[in-house]
């Protein structure tokens, strides 16, 4: 799990427990109404205890209170015993009791709560749930399918071993249509349902949020900048059609590719430009990165029928 979720879900912790011992309070206050003998008890218990305490300080003698504490701890025991009563904090996950971790290690309860915060920041907008299943190249006749059908496969067997893959760049090059985005949406699914943490941007979106940070403006989309850096997958879809703001534009993406890529970060980008506009566009230095072999894959220009007309 990443940091960035940290203190949301330390919030869901902390409201889980307050709201169980809210709970546990209200259900001893309602058993020591229905039973004002034992309500006694334990006021005489604490009473003891106080003087205890108190003569503790003052370096007197406890025995006698301890032995009368002695007396009404076991009258207690026995009364509950008796009216089988029973003390217990209702927490929501009996497991963690609501810490959010078993055994040094994060419960079930708080990765699922962790899921479902990833899967509310995958995008911006709505995206379509599209998974490897949904591929329909094989029975498409398209032309791109047998390059397509490999491609899948490949990203599969890449993304099986997210965290010790040694890639870390993905460029996806291709004309409209070709089935590039429904790929990246696949592979983003698929690493949800492993507790990845993705990040979907067109690059419209992208250049807004660099934007945002550049000009200092405090606004949703500039917050978001801290986890465009630090999600373990960036997908940035339709590169070369975002406006280009000097000084940002190109400066940011090359900067954020940087530095995801330092910490081994995964990024891919989704392009219509093939390999000379690209480097038209943003230079030689993002090529680079996304054509080195020992971190990177790069997929050649994809031609093919444009399947939302098939």
């Amino acid at each position: 799990m990443i940091n960035y979720f940290n203190q949301t879900l330390e919030g869901i912790m902390n409201s889980r427990r307050t709201i169980a011992k809210e709970r546990a309070q209200s259900d001893y206050n309602a058993i020591l109404a229905a039973h004002p003998d034992l309500k006694e008890k334990i006021k005489i218990k604490k009473s003891l205890e106080l003087e205890i305490a108190r003569n503790t300080a003052l370096k007197k003698s406890c025995d006698e209170a301890s032995s009368r504490l002695n007396e009404t701890d076991k009258e207690i025991s026995d009364y509950i015993k008796a009216n089988n009563i029973k003390f217990a904090v209702a927490y929501t996950c009996p497991l963690c009791k609501d810490t959010g971790y078993k055994d040094k290690k994060p419960c079930e309860c708080l990765l699922k709560e962790y899921n479902s915060l990833i899967r509310k920041n995958l995008s911006l907008t709505p995206l379509p749930g599209f998974t490897y299943k949904d591929n329909t190249f094989a029975t498409n006749g398209a032309p791109q399918a047998e390059g397509m059908n490999k491609l899948y496969s490949k990203m599969q067997i890449v993304f099986n071993k997210f965290y010790s893959t040694r890639y870390s760049n993905f460029l996806l090059c291709g004309a409209s249509g070709v089935g590039k985005t429904s790929l990246a949406l696949a592979i983003a699914n698929d690493l949800l349902d492993k507790n990845v943490s993705v990040l979907y941007l067109t690059s419209f979106e992208l250049v807004n949020i660099f934007l945002d940070k550049h000009t200092h403006k405090d606004t949703a989309l500039r917050q978001l900048y801290n986890y465009v850096l630090e999600c373990e997958m960036l997908i940035v879809d339709n590169l070369g059609t975002e406006p280009v703001y000097k000084n940002v534009t190109v400066e940011y993406l090359l900067s954020t590719l940087e530095k995801r890529l330092g910490e081994n970060k995964k990024t891919m980008l989704i392009t219509q430009l093939n390999a000379p506009q690209l480097v038209g566009r943003y230079g030689e230095t993002l090529i680079k990165k996304f054509a080195d072999k020992k971190y990177s894959i790069s997929v050649g220009y994809i031609e093919g029928k444009d399947l939302r007309n098939l």
